[in-house]
């Protein structure tokens, strides 16, 4: 029976330092997988730190899109603009060049023929010859008898 104390009290020793031998290596791993929590809390954190970063980033481009936008909006609406505004300086353009060629026409017409034309319409009105007439036999009537010379 001694020997079967003895080799319970062997075993019992035996197994003590085993569950030592497996509390210590708990113990580390515990202590390894505290040094691994605080490693990937550290990691977290920084990755948090640069997705902070990346948002205020991620929002000055969408602000910096936005305003890229509204400048492009209004460089169209300037280009518009523009465009219709020398529409109608090219049409007034035409419109005026039409008229200062209406105007030449006329004014060579004016000096080719015009002034004649008006001068032998004037001379040829009947109402002119008809007050000649009279002015000349009211001139023979008073004794002149050619009339007023000036006259004829």
């Amino acid at each position: 029976m001694k020997g079967k104390v003895e080799e319970s009290q062997a075993d019992k020793e035996r197994v003590e330092a085993e569950l030592n031998v497996r509390g210590e290596n708990r113990d580390k791993d515990l202590a390894a997988k505290d040094v691994e929590i605080a490693e990937l809390k550290r990691r977290l954190f920084e990755a948090h730190e640069k997705n902070e970063s990346l948002e205020i980033d991620l929002e000055a481009e969408r602000v910096k899109a936005e305003t890229a936008k509204e400048a492009k909006i209004a460089a169209v609406e300037a280009r518009d603009n523009s465009t219709s505004a020398l529409n109608v300086a090219q049409n007034n353009c035409a419109e005026a060049q039409t008229i200062v060629d209406t105007f030449v026409s006329e004014s060579e017409w004016m000096r080719s023929r015009g002034v004649t034309a008006i001068a032998n319409s004037i001379l040829n009105a009947t109402e002119l010859a008809e007050a000649v007439a009279a002015l000349m036999d009211a001139a023979r009537a008073v004794g002149h008898r050619d009339g007023y010379l000036e006259c004829a």
